[in-house]
């Protein structure tokens, strides 16, 4: 008997939340419903390495499919994984239980809850990514917000009502034109089952509209300039779990989407859109940057980089080459490593001298050098730093997306530069020079626990920018696949 190993992976946080619920504790700080969370997250991600291991790369198919009958003759419960599903499920499942190891102060009240919510959150999370049927994948699409609302809305910062609130409705206002494109779907095909879809196709006249419907959605997710504003509020009122699996896992979601979604299902739409999500993108990359620089607060400045470097995967994508596809889904992950140990760091410093003021600090590299020391490496990385992981996607995106957009990806270049002003000015001002304030000269190095929560991050950082084949070859096969299907139709259009 095959063991349903996606499924387990999906309900194993569910069952740990479950224990969660129901452990009896006194003691907030020293809760056993922390340790309870860290098992299980290990666990779920040391079974997603079996996936890995086991994972045939050499093919473009769908691997480890299960299908079972959920409403009968509308929809099926049927999950499975690729080349690129695989990868954003084990990131999923690498960050939670440093999530969990980084709970520290920051949660002062209902730390179960809290914890609960980050395991529904990774349940949800590898649900979206490894389903295989359109209702499923809407579900568990929609169903992520719900955590992450919670997350920021009740432990988030001083305007996390607000921050909160319009996260939920900028990203749900988007998914109800996906939930009617979803409908639109089965009366067009008979059917929600992804797989199926492939195969049959969606009729030319209906695709343009579809598109639209799709594309409101994940643009909101990744998210897109215009519909960004929600991102850097959010990411500044969440305590620093939470701004972690946002920049490390749910913004994928959206683009993610669109490689698995819309491109294929509605190709004729997307190469009637391209250069429109090309323009956007490049605004997004430059935008970001720039509103970057001018930030005092070191988290929103982070969290408009997301904006900026998001912008480069969009560009990739829409120049929908292979190399450009492949070097998008590289970066995908890459910021998931690279701006989910940026937050980490800013939370411990954050902890110590509660202000994330760029102005509040200055000089703490003598007091923070092992601080210092992984703060810098995260920055190279964030901009693109030859040998480290940023630089092998953005380079791979600009190549690709040079072949198709030449004065567009020029500009995005531009972003690159923009970029190390951004990171290495805040850096200068935060940690070099003389220390001016008294609170700073009292500041103490990184302890053990946090060296765990953040070194891994790093050591991942590294390997992929001197071994980029380590994930590389992984998405060669889907990244060649979906090429191929825009090149086809590009042919019957011209």
């Amino acid at each position: 008997m095959d063991i349903p190993i996606l499924s387990s992976l999906i309900l194993l946080p569910t069952i740990g939340a479950i224990f969660i619920f129901f452990s009896k504790s006194n003691v907030e700080k020293y809760n056993s419903s922390k340790y309870i969370a860290l098992f299980i997250s290990t666990a779920n991600f040391i079974l997603s390495l079996y996936l890995w291991f086991v994972f045939d790369n050499s093919i473009s198919e769908f691997q480890f499919v299960e299908n079972r009958k959920w409403i009968a003759g509308l929809v099926n419960y049927k999950v499975g994984i690729d080349g690129i599903s695989i990868l954003f499920i084990i990131l999923t499942t690498f960050i939670t239980p440093l999530c969990v190891i980084s709970v520290n102060t920051t949660v002062k009240k209902r730390l179960k809850d809290f914890l609960i919510s980050i395991l529904l959150l990774e349940t949800l999370m590898i649900g979206v990514f490894c389903s295989l049927d359109l209702v499923i994948f809407y579900l568990f699409f929609e169903a992520g917000l719900i955590p992450m609302f919670l997350i920021i809305g009740i432990w988030g910062g001083p305007k996390r009502v607000y921050s909160a609130f319009k996260f939920f409705l900028y990203t749900l206002l988007g998914s109800v034109l996906m939930l009617v494109a979803i409908i639109s779907i089965y009366w067009i095909s008979g059917t929600t089952d992804v797989i199926k879809l492939y195969e049959l196709g969606i009729d030319a006249k209906y695709q343009n509209l579809l598109w639209l419907a799709f594309f409101s959605s994940f643009a909101v997710k990744t998210p897109m300039w215009p519909v960004h504003t929600w991102l850097p509020d959010a990411h500044v009122e969440a305590p620093t779990a939470g701004s972690i699996l946002l920049a490390g896992v749910l913004l994928k979601v959206g683009a993610y989407g669109i490689l698995r979604v819309s491109i294929p299902f509605f190709t004729e739409g997307f190469l009637e859109y391209k250069f429109l999500i090309a323009v956007l993108s490049v605004i997004g990359i430059i935008y970001g940057a720039i509103v970057a620089i001018a930030q005092i607060d070191i988290k929103r400045l982070i969290a408009y980089s997301s904006v900026s470097h998001m912008g480069f995967v969009m560009l990739g994508i829409s120049a929908g080459n292979y190399l450009s596809l492949e070097g998008a889904i590289i970066q995908m992950v890459n910021h998931g490593l690279t701006t989910g140990a940026l937050f980490m760091l800013v939370g411990f410093l954050y902890e110590r001298r509660h202000t994330r003021r760029i102005s509040d600090f200055g000089g703490i590299k003598a007091t923070m050098p092992k601080y210092a020391a992984i703060f810098l490496f995260c920055s190279f990385a964030s901009i693109g730093l030859p040998g480290l992981n940023g630089f092998v996607g953005e380079f791979m995106i600009l190549m690709g997306s040079f072949a198709t957009y030449k004065v567009l990806s020029g500009i995005g270049a531009f972003g690159v530069v923009l970029a190390a002003i951004y990171m290495l000015w805040a850096y200068q001002r935060m940690f070099t020079g003389e220390i001016s304030i008294q609170e700073n000269k009292e500041l103490v190095d990184l302890d053990s626990k946090e060296m765990i929560s953040v070194v891994p991050l790093l050591v991942l950082m590294l390997f992929i920018g001197i071994y980029p084949s380590f994930i590389e070859g992984y998405v060669t096969q889907d990244a060649l696949l979906i090429s191929e299907i825009i090149d086809i139709f590009s042919g019957r259009l011209n």
